[in-house]
């Protein structure tokens, strides 16, 4: 367990889950985070092929949530494979060895919620022996959330969100 002024990260239960779907919804609605509304659902949040999840609580209260997941399994999808190949070149590490920061979602009444999430996201993606990396839709304000935190662009790779094609921005975590 992790904590930063008076916030408390802790893995992610499956009772967390009627928390975090409010704020999900909210972040989709005033964000655009997920971008498609198909999937502010749960099982979006708790994807089967995660490595691992947390969220933040403050005074006792869910605030927010990030996971960890390994990249896409090559040849289901070219822009997956780009991203990964991408983020391969970029860290020198297989893919096996990358951990892809993913799912951050705040209510936004925390200040430090989203930073103490990411914080312990990179912190547990480096315990597994893995590189944490990201990509983020490039007209997100997430994206100068993620600059300001020291990630480094290091290209992009188209992906298909449902109806949306987006140019992903693909980052890598700043090096300790």
């Amino acid at each position: 367990m992790f904590a930063t002024s008076g916030i408390r990260v802790r893995p992610r239960r499956d009772d967390d889950l009627s928390a975090l779907l409010p704020i999900l919804q909210r972040s989709h609605s005033t964000h655009r985070y997920p971008v498609r509304a198909a999937v502010v659902r749960a099982d979006w949040l708790a994807a089967p092929d995660e490595l691992e999840a947390w969220v933040a609580e403050y005074h006792d209260a869910v605030v927010g949530h990030v996971a960890l997941h390994p990249t896409a399994t090559p040849g289901q999808d070219p822009g997956t494979d780009d991203a990964s190949e991408q983020w391969q070149r970029a860290t020198g590490v297989a893919a096996d060895r990358l951990a892809v920061v993913s799912r951050l979602v705040t209510d936004g009444a925390v200040p430090g919620s989203g930073t103490t999430l990411l914080t312990h996201a990179v912190n547990a993606a480096r315990d597994l022996g893995r590189v944490p990396v990201l990509l983020v839709d490039p007209s997100s304000a997430a994206l100068g959330f993620y600059d300001r935190r020291g990630w480094h662009r290091i290209g992009t790779a188209a992906q298909q969100w449902g109806e949306y094609r987006v140019d992903a921005v693909l980052m890598v975590a700043p090096v300790r």
